[in-house]
């Protein structure tokens, strides 16, 4: 593991520094001032592995495949026979091909579907277990992290990895672990899920020239568990942002300023999750509620970004009210749903189905082929859902995210196919996108670095056609184009810094190439107004 980024790059003071509190337990604070975009910490895992759903990762070099070349000894899924002859993979698959009869009595008895699936989720704690022999250094970290084990005893989880991941490890490992058991593995299996963080893998389809979505959610990715990154203290309304490298590494920078003594805050959860979500995952998975200031406000800072239709008055909006009286770790969360104006009450469980009822909804129709009619019926969804849910809904700001992206960047809709009326609703979806990510991930985020440069695309090409048209002066039009630089040239301040070969550092450097672009398309216009 890399030695972690604690100190200002002139060595005067750290970055950081450890403190405690009751409701957040140990937590870093700023040991210096940071502006938007400065670097707080890098860190590296103690181990990695494809993900527990992943089916085309390869278990050697973790890079994608399409059609997976199998283990001849362990049936892991690889890359090519090179993968399978590399000393990284070797080292593994003594230990793997010792469970294959066993996986494959239970695939016949029905129990495993795909023996693949099920070897992806035994990688990262066997990754891990390995590390008491190899690296005592990492073990002793990994012993520090937190695994809660009693609260896990309560759940669904447990009984699990008991089933499925316990038996198999041991026999692995038994040999050259005589002490192997079940705490041991329940403890390693708890530290992976309460501090571990998924790192996307480049996508390498490049078959078409449109720049590749970087929102999208997969299964195939890997799984890292850190140890410096989980000392980190979680809020829905984060003041610093994680970003990883295409090695696994970790970068933790600040999106607002963030003063010297100030708790350093990421988010462990999706912004564009509801509340419902977030507590759900943070409660299951991490083991504690949150109640930080969007967890607290019932209309998420005025977004209504998890309110739903209330059903007996139909003009009301149902909301979540925090109640540390109802929990129960296994089905329900520490949440009153109420309407906002006949007071009417909606148990967790019903709003929850509505949520999925909804979710399904938008995915059925985004598995429709790139055309107009996936076009159409994406739009008709913000008439037809706000009869159920708020239109600055989170399952509508991920729709909207998605329209972003078809709007210009696919083929049939590129820039130059789009008419005036979809390059104002692009230019409209991106606005009202950004008025929400103001509220639920201020500052330097991602997010909104990607749609401030979706953003200047449409407010150019609408100048430039009134311009041509003679609808608009020349001065109007550079008036124009310089509003339409300041929303580049902060989509490049935000973006600059992200990981070589991501999906964000592809759009940063497009937006470095534009915004020079631009400037000098300014400039042209300005000499040829003064000549």
């Amino acid at each position: 593991m890399q030695s972690n980024n604690r100190s200002s790059s002139n060595g005067s003071s750290p970055a950081m520094r450890l403190d405690s509190s009751p409701e957040l337990g140990r937590y870093f604070v700023a040991g210096r001032a940071f502006k938007p975009g400065d670097v707080v910490m890098k860190e590296y895992p103690l181990a990695a592995a494809p993900g527990p759903l992943s089916q085309h990762v390869c278990f050697g070099c973790h890079r994608l495949f399409t059609k997976a070349y199998i283990c001849s000894d362990c049936r892991s899924p690889l890359c090519n026979y090179n993968c399978q002859m590399s000393s990284e993979h070797q080292k593994e698959c003594c230990y793997l091909k010792k469970i294959i009869p066993e996986i494959e009595n239970r695939q016949k008895n029905g129990k495993i579907q795909r023996i693949p699936v099920q070897l992806s989720m035994l990688m990262l704690p066997l990754r891990l277990l390995l590390l008491r022999r190899e690296q005592p250094n990492k073990w002793q970290l990994l012993m520090d992290l937190e695994s809660h084990m009693e609260a896990r005893k309560k759940t669904s989880i447990w009984g699990f990895n008991q089933r499925n991941i316990t038996p198999f490890l041991e026999k692995m490992l038994i040999e050259e672990m005589p002490d192997i058991n079940d705490d041991l593995v329940q403890q390693i299996c708890g530290a992976i899920d309460v501090n571990s963080f998924e790192i996307r893998i480049e996508q390498t389809d490049r078959r078409h020239d449109h720049q590749e979505q970087p929102l999208s959610n997969s299964n195939e990715v890997l799984r890292g568990t850190f140890y410096v990154a989980s000392l980190m203290a979680h809020s829905c309304i984060a003041n610093a942002q994680i970003s990883m490298s295409n090695d696994s590494q970790m970068t933790v920078k600040a999106t607002v300023p963030i003063q010297e003594g100030e708790g350093i805050f990421v988010s462990y959860t999706d912004p564009l999750q509801t509340t419902l979500q977030r507590r759900t995952f943070l409660e299951k998975g991490k083991h504690f509620t949150c109640r930080c200031r969007r967890c607290q406000d019932p209309t998420e800072f005025g977004t209504f970004a998890s309110a739903v239709r209330c059903r007996s008055c139909t003009s009301g909006w149902v909301l979540p009210h925090d109640d540390g009286q109802l929990h129960d770790a296994e089905s329900s969360v520490a949440l009153r749903w109420k309407c906002s104006e006949c007071s009417e009450e909606i148990k967790s469980e019903d709003i929850s189905r509505t949520e999925e009822v909804v979710q399904n909804i938008v995915k059925n129709i985004q598995r429709l082929p790139v055309d107009r009619h996936l076009i159409d019926r994406c739009e008709e969804l913000f008439l037809t859902l706000p009869k159920k849910i708020h239109v600055n809904h989170v399952i509508l700001l991920q729709l909207r995210i998605s329209l972003v992206h078809l709007y210009g960047n696919v083929p049939g809709f590129l820039i130059p196919e789009l008419p005036v009326s979809l390059l104002h609703r692009k230019a409209q979806l991106c606005s009202e996108l950004l008025e929400a990510l103001h509220h639920l991930c201020p500052g330097y985020s991602r997010l909104r670095g990607i749609v401030l440069y979706e953003l200047h695309v449409p407010l150019v090409c609408l100048a430039n056609r009134k311009f041509e048209s003679g609808r608009m002066q020349q001065d109007q039009l550079i008036k124009e184009l310089k509003d339409a630089e300041i929303f580049l040239k902060e989509a490049v301040q935000i973006l600059i810094h992200e990981p070589v070969n991501t999906p964000e550092s592809h759009i940063a450097r497009a937006a470095m190439a534009d915004l020079k672009q631009l400037r000098e398309y300014v400039r042209e216009m300005e000499n040829l107004r003064r000549s």
